[in-house]
């Protein structure tokens, strides 16, 4: 027993070993300072420098154009096919980056860590030299591969670009409801970096290819840092009125009772509660 016992505490004290020496190889003044709390510069639309909606003038397929045209023509209908986050789904990519609220980003060696007060939904994006796996378990954050760039020679990274697949649905781009290709084929793609004359701003230009659009569509956001913040917890579970049974949206009021949303909407089938009552 005295001899398994060594032997553990040797096992113990290698592992507890390299991790410090992990830890040490890792070089803060080689990567940027991205500490802090960034929050939205700008609109809630997905491309910041135009209008909401229709404004937007995203590069969308004749059918898809279609769609998001009929949603706007009856918003209460498509309430939850516009902003799926109403029923509590998560934005996910490439929308979360419009920022409803807060983000913190930790740069790690082989994971850079984006973390969003929204929905406390997070990104991993790996700079770790690995490659696409075979297999990706579809998320609503996708799958994140990045590489730091040295972009001014300086020896300091000043640049992450960052690839996203293996996202899953339904998303939109913003709330005004542009839609994604229900195929969710999805790839966003990223270059993240501090404005050089202002290092309180953060820039990410995000180009997003998807088969519901006819071209890549690439729009700029930017972000300024708080390096003093006060951090909110935002649960969409909590006191969320909306529900939606068989695809038809309902309120629930304040007093418990479920609501139509337009005039003239059908009630919900109460088939089962009769067939209790039997």
């Amino acid at each position: 027993m005295p001899y398994r016992s060594s032997i553990g505490s040797i096992a113990l004290a290698a592992a507890l070993t390299a991790a410090i020496a992990g830890a040490s190889a890792f070089d803060e003044t080689k990567y940027p300072d991205w500490k802090g709390q960034w929050g939205r510069v700008g609109s809630a639309q997905f491309d910041p420098s135009k209008p909401r909606g229709l404004g937007q003038q995203a590069p969308l397929t004749a059918e898809y154009q279609a769609i998001f045209e009929a949603w706007l023509a009856d918003p209460e209908a498509n309430a939850h096919r516009m902003n799926p986050t109403i029923i509590c789904i998560p934005t996910g990519m490439p929308r979360a980056m419009i920022l409803y609220d807060p983000m913190e980003i930790v740069v790690t060696p082989e994971t850079t860590y984006v973390l969003f007060d929204y929905m406390s939904q997070r990104r991993r994006i790996f700079t770790d030299g690995r490659g696409w796996p075979e297999k990706v378990e579809r998320t609503f954050a996708g799958y994140s591969i990045g590489k730091w760039e040295d972009v001014d020679g300086d020896g300091v990274y000043d640049l992450l670009a960052v690839e996203t697949r293996g996202l899953k649905g339904p998303r939109t781009f913003d709330g005004s409801g542009i839609p994604l290709h229900t195929d969710n084929q999805t790839v966003v793609k990223e270059r993240i970096y501090l404005d050089k004359a202002k290092p309180d701003i953060l820039h990410d230009e995000i180009t997003t290819i998807d088969n519901a659009l006819t071209r890549p569509w690439t729009i700029k956001r930017s972000y300024q840092r708080e390096r003093k913040p006060i951090w909110f917890e935002y649960h969409c579970g909590e006191d969320n009125h909306f529900v939606v049974i068989r695809n038809e949206n309902y309120f629930v009021s304040g007093d418990g009772y479920l609501m139509p949303t337009r005039k003239g909407q059908p009630a919900p089938n109460l088939r089962h509660f009769d067939e209790a009552r039997k």
